[in-house]
């Protein structure tokens, strides 16, 4: 293993660069959407077409204020964040976001593309003055846990509860 890529970070940089240098972030587009399926499958061995479907087709249709990012290197959609934007929902009085789904293909993880993805929504919700971003992880998703924690998120002060419905 190469000793630079151990944290995804090119220890050689030239001064001005920038590790998510020669990463595009942009809006999410429908035409994003076989990419996404793929990535997702590569990471959860599931085909969940359906439910990336219908959240694209959320995240572009609901008001025009589009939260939801594709990244790409070499023209190729290598990563996704799909996220929304509420105004006091939930008995929040706040205006806060949540992510729903974050994935990056497995061939480009630890190259930052996570980091330049969450740095340009992070850009993007200041810009539209909310105070803060939710989202929700499955407990032993620990790379995914971990990569949160290193980024700032934290444990939010309220409790997720359910109640199962099925015997």
């Amino acid at each position: 293993m190469d000793p630079n890529k151990t944290t995804g970070v090119d220890l050689d940089l030239k001064p001005g660069e920038s590790p998510t240098d020669g990463i595009t972030v942009r809006e999410l587009r429908v035409e994003d959407l076989g990419r996404l399926v793929r990535i997702d499958r590569a990471a959860t061995g599931v085909d969940r077409r359906g439910y990336y479907e219908t959240r694209i087709d959320t995240a572009l249709r609901e008001s025009g204020i589009r939260v939801s990012l594709a990244a790409e290197i070499d023209d190729l959609v290598v990563g996704f964040v799909i996220g929304r934007v509420y105004h006091g929902e939930y008995g929040h009085m706040d205006t806060y976001a949540t992510i729903d789904s974050i994935g990056v293909d497995p061939e480009f993880r630890g190259r930052r593309v996570a980091h330049a993805m969450l740095d340009q929504l992070i850009h993007n919700l200041r810009g539209l003055r909310v105070e803060h971003i939710q989202t929700e992880v499955d407990w032993d998703q620990w790379d995914l846990l971990g990569f949160l924690r290193d980024v700032g998120f934290r444990p939010a002060p309220r409790i997720a509860l359910e109640y199962p419905l099925a015997p």
